[in-house]
This record gives structure tokens, C-alpha cells and sequence, in this order.
């Protein structure tokens, strides 16, 4: 008996598991009944959503719901879509690819259950709704898909680009970005398929968007186009852009010998200055709140109430926007930086005749480990006669065309022994490009005095300059030119060049007052403030 009993059980059981994969299959598969006809067949045949089937067409989507690949459509009846402009088709795809979504997608999956929409966007089944359309028909069965029938929109939530392309306020940024969209090929994901007649390779070639000012992987400030991703953005409308605009060019006046080419290099480099530190990796509801704020290019905002001050905030679909009115840059700690060359940099650094250069380290038990950058300086000797003045030239790349104080940080001799008392005299020469091409060249020099006189036992951070030494021209490579491959770091011309010597009497060198040698931990150049 007791195995009858089981022998039951098993069949009732069978028969309830039977049943309800034959009420899965049916509900999903097609029959001679039900889901002969497309997605697309199906939305055809509804004269309630025949302005939605009118819209597949106009964005070219049609096809693609009526072709083998799976599908669920979110399709909104005719007086949802009563006040949509059919002649604007950017918005037409727009509405089209929010409603849209691959595979099979029915309210079977329950409250809660998120759908990736084909524009990325994700949404939800809630109870009657979803995306917080109200559901008016649901899970109408295509052998390519499903079909649920909506009695309003899904609204439309913009991610960054789609805000700052759509909206007429923000239309310069958006002409900006646009100049450096293009298609690519994915190399991974295309497959050959064959050979041409000069014996080159051909491929079934997947394509994808790509814009190097937002999309590279060190120079770009983030793909704000992503929805998979989560960015805060300061978006400027055209007002804030122009008052930016005429705020930054001047520290981009480029010299060529054709105006046309410097002039449209300068263009370029201040929009890139604008765009550079909009953009925040994260989420920030309460700027006011917010600590340690980097942007994605490596700016620290330091005071986030001043930053984001007559900024409104909105949603975007990837995270949130601040629209700004103003962009309130502070120009020293974003795009006016302090420029820094460590001695150790070996890149446009030259030896001046008669001289050598000796990179050193320090370890952390040395007594200026704090205090020498990167723990590492250079040693600058003469290789001649005693008389010889050894000294280095330092290439400083990047320089705007702006004002700038100018100091060098020298190192004792103690950093080796505490016994190695000396110090030096120096004297500096800086070149740089004029604003008619040519070099000029500003020396800095006090022979008999003690004002550029090396300390013999403390590390010295020396100005050279009096007054702001102004640079009437810029001598930047901006990141466009960086990633271009036809681009090397042998390309750069740095016109901007300090030569530090030592200017020691031979009386001061005798009588060992003075040494013919000197150590250097970097050259800075700290950006005037405007």
C-alpha cells in the first residue's frame, strides 16, 4: 500500500508538472492559434497603435521587429503619443528605443522584475504599471517576442549627452562634442570573412560610437552616455559657455605663422579647458556635504559650496546634473594648474657645457625625506676646469599663455652627510617664446648679493622672479594631439627652458665660501590667480 501511495503521488505530481510546462510552453510558444505573427505583425494589426507603428517605421526599427531576433515591446496606444511630432525623428528613435527591449520580458517575472531597454535605460514591473506607464494589455504572445500594451509613455529620462544634445540651452557644449563623434570598428567582436582582390583582409564588421573626448581611457572625462555607469555633471548652458569661453581663451593664445591654424588651435584647447573638470565619478546629492571631490580628470574641488553655488539640480537616467548658469572655476586648481618638473625628469633636461648630472635617492631614515619630492633630486657638477660654472637647463612643458611666479627647491649638501656644509650662488636664464615666434630670453642674477644663495643646511625654495613673469603666448599639447598616433613625444617643441648655473667668484670660490655644484629636487611655476 504505502508504495502505491508513492507510485499516486509521483503521478499526481507528474501530471501537475506536466500541466504546468504545457501552460508555460503554450503561454510562451506559439500555436495554430496565437503567435503566428511578428512583434511588429502584431502592432500592425492594432488600430489603437498604429501612430507607435508609424513611429517603428520613421526610425527604421520595423524590420527589426519582424525579423527572427527576440523581442518585448512596450507599445504605447495612439492617445499617449497624441503629442509627439512625428517630423522630429530624433525623437521619434528617441521614444521608439525606450519602448523597446530584447528578449523575452512578461509580468510572469513579477513586481520588481528591471528590464534593459534597448537604449540602455532600465525599468520596472510595479503591480499595474511599468516604468510607471499604466499596463493596459500584457504578454500578447509573437513567435519573436512579446507584446504588452501601454496607456501612457514611459517618461523619459536623459542621460548626460542625451540632456546636452536635445536641449537648444545647452547647444555650444553639444556642437562641441559632436565635432569627435565617430564610428569604429570592434576588431574583437568582428570576424573575417574573406579576402579582396589585393589580398586584404575582409570583415563582418561590428561598429560601436565613440568620442575620445569623453570616452579615452586616461584623457577622456568619462562616458556620460553610459547607462550602466553613475557620473555627477556640471552642464553649462550657452550663456555659462560664453562667459567661460571669453574667461579662458586668453591663456591660449597660440602663435603660428598662419593665424588661421593658431587661431583654431587656441578655439579648440579653451573648449577642451571648458569640458575638462565638468565631470565627477559618482553621485553627489548634497555638494555642500561632499568630501575629498575629484574630478574625472583629476581636479580637486575644494570647496564644493562654491563650485556648484546657482547650479539647479536635476535626475539624469545616469546619475545626477547640476545645470549651470555660470561655470564657477577656481583657474588654479583646474585648468590653470601649477606646473611641476621634477630634477630627476630626464625629458628635455640638458646639461650645460662642462657639466654633469647625477640622479640621487633618499631613504625614509634620510632627515629630508619629507621634504625632497618623490625622493629623488639631481647633483649638478662641473667635468672641467675649477673655474667652469656648471648648470642644467630644465624644459617646462604646458605653459599657458598667463603669468606665473617661478621657483626652484634646492637641496643641502647635509642630505649626505651632516658634515657637508656648503652653498652655492645661482643664476638663472629663462627662454621663451615671444609673442612674434621668436626666443627672448630674461636672466635673473645678483653676483655679490646673498638673494639667490643656496642655504648650506636646510632645503631652500628659491623665487627667481620679482614681478609675475608674463608668457605672451601658450606652449600646451592638449590631449587631441596626446592620443594621436601620428603623434610621438619626440613631436613636442617645449619653448619654455630655464638654465640654472652657478655664479660663484672665483675670490668665494678659493677661499671655499662657495661650492660649483648644486642639487635640485624640481622647478615650479605657480600660476598667477585671476
Amino acid at each position: 500500500m504505502k508504495k502505491s501511495y508513492i507510485l499516486i503521488g509521483l503521478l499526481t505530481v507528474a501530471g501537475a508538472m506536466t500541466s504546468c510546462s504545457e501552460d508555460w510552453d503554450n503561454h510562451y510558444e506559439p500555436s495554430d492559434q496565437v503567435a503566428q505573427e511578428s512583434v511588429m505583425e502584431l502592432i500592425q494589426a492594432e488600430p489603437e497603435l498604429s501612430t507607435f507603428a508609424r513611429m517603428l517605421e520613421i526610425s527604421g526599427y520595423n524590420d527589426l521587429l519582424a525579423s527572427s531576433q527576440t523581442f518585448t515591446v512596450f507599445a504605447p496606444t495612439n492617445d499617449a503619443l497624441g503629442d509627439v511630432d512625428l517630423e522630429d525623428v530624433d525623437a521619434v528613435k528617441r521614444i521608439v528605443l525606450n519602448h523597446i527591449a530584447r528578449f523575452n520580458n512578461s509580468t510572469a517575472a513579477g513586481d520588481g522584475h528591471t528590464v534593459k531597454m534597448y537604449n540602455g535605460k532600465r525599468f520596472a514591473f510595479d503591480g499595474t504599471t511599468f516604468g510607471s506607464a499604466e499596463l493596459e494589455r500584457v504578454d500578447i504572445i509573437a513567435n519573436n517576442g512579446i507584446l504588452h500594451v501601454l496607456g501612457g509613455q514611459i517618461p523619459y529620462s536623459y542621460n548626460f549627452r542625451e540632456y546636452i544634445d536635445v536641449h537648444s540651452s545647452t547647444s555650444k557644449m553639444a556642437e562641441f562634442l559632436k565635432l569627435y563623434d565617430r564610428r569604429e570598428m570592434d576588431l574583437g567582436a568582428s570576424r573575417p570573412i574573406g579576402v579582396d582582390g589585393n589580398g586584404a583582409t575582409i570583415y563582418d564588421s561590428v561598429m560601436y560610437d565613440y568620442n575620445p573626448v569623453l570616452q579615452h581611457g586616461w584623457y577622456g572625462i568619462g562616458d556620460i552616455a553610459d547607462e550602466d555607469s553613475l557620473f555627477t555633471m556640471v552642464i553649462p548652458d550657452n550663456s555659462a559657455w560664453d562667459e567661460a569661453y571669453a574667461r579662458i581663451r586668453p591663456y591660449y593664445n597660440v602663435y603660428d605663422k598662419n593665424q588661421d591654424i593658431a587661431d583654431s588651435i587656441g578655439d579648440v584647447q579653451t573648449k577642451l579647458a571648458i569640458v575638462n573638470d565638468l565631470v565627477f565619478r559618482r553621485v553627489i546629492e548634497n555638494p555642500a556635504a561632499a568630501a575629498d571631490l575629484w574630478t574625472t580628470r583629476g581636479s580637486e574641488v575644494v570647496n564644493p559650496t562654491e563650485f556648484f553655488a546657482g547650479t539647479t539640480q536635476e535626475k539624469a537616467s545616469n546619475g545626477v546634473m547640476y545645470l549651470a548658469p555660470k561655470l564657477n572655476y577656481d583657474n588654479v586648481a583646474t585648468w590653470n594648474k601649477l606646473l611641476e618638473v621634477e630634477g630627476e625628469n630626464q625629458e628635455g633636461r640638458q646639461a650645460a657645457q662642462a657639466s654633469a648630472i647625477y640622479t640621487r635617492s633618499i631613504g625614509s631614515d634620510n632627515i629630508y625625506y619629507d621634504s625632497i619630492s618623490e625622493s629623488r633630486y639631481i647633483e649638478v657638477v662641473s667635468t672641467g676646469s675649477t673655474a667652469t660654472q656648471p648648470g642644467v637647463t630644465v624644459t617646462i612643458p604646458n605653459v599657458l599663455s598667463t603669468e606665473y611666479d617661478i621657483y626652484v627647491s634646492f637641496v643641502p649638501g647635509t642630505v649626505t652627510d651632516t658634515l657637508n656644509i656648503e652653498k652655492t650662488r645661482l643664476t638663472f636664464t629663462l627662454t621663451y617664446m615671444g609673442a612674434n615666434g621668436r626666443n627672448q630670453n630674461k636672466t635673473f642674477r645678483d653676483q655679490k648679493g646673498t638673494r639667490y644663495v643656496t642655504s648650506d643646511t636646510e632645503m631652500t625654495w628659491m623665487k627667481v622672479n620679482d614681478d609675475p613673469v608674463s608668457f605672451p603666448v601658450s606652449n600646451f599639447y592638449d590631449m587631441l594631439w596626446l592620443i594621436d598616433p601620428l603623434h610621438t613625444q619626440n613631436d613636442r617643441v617645449n619653448t619654455t627652458k630655464l638654465l640654472i648655473k652657478t655664479d660663484v667668484t672665483n675670490a668665494e670660490f678659493n677661499r671655499n665660501e662657495m661650492v660649483r655644484k648644486f642639487r635640485i629636487d624640481r622647478v615650479v611655476l605657480v600660476p598667477i590667480k585671476k
